[in-house]
């Protein structure tokens, strides 16, 4: 359920900017969003394909998203 929910956050952003899927992340990073729910900023940047910049532009909308 949350991967399903990521992954359509993800199209939304995607479709945004008008870039492909894994531009904004990959399913791999979307599995382990799933899988680990981190729940602040410092978790995210455990996340394998979430740095810095990913962080800044999505961080709040994701950790948003896991806390529901």
């Amino acid at each position: 359920v949350v991967f399903e929910r990521l992954r359509e956050w993800r199209l939304g952003e995607a479709r945004e900017q008008g870039v492909p899927s894994y531009v904004v992340f990959g399913d791999a990073t979307l599995s382990a969003l799933a899988l680990h729910r981190p729940q602040d900023a410092e978790a995210l940047l455990g996340i394998s394909g979430i740095g810095q910049a990913k962080l800044e532009r999505y961080g709040e909308a994701v950790l948003a998203l896991l806390a529901d």
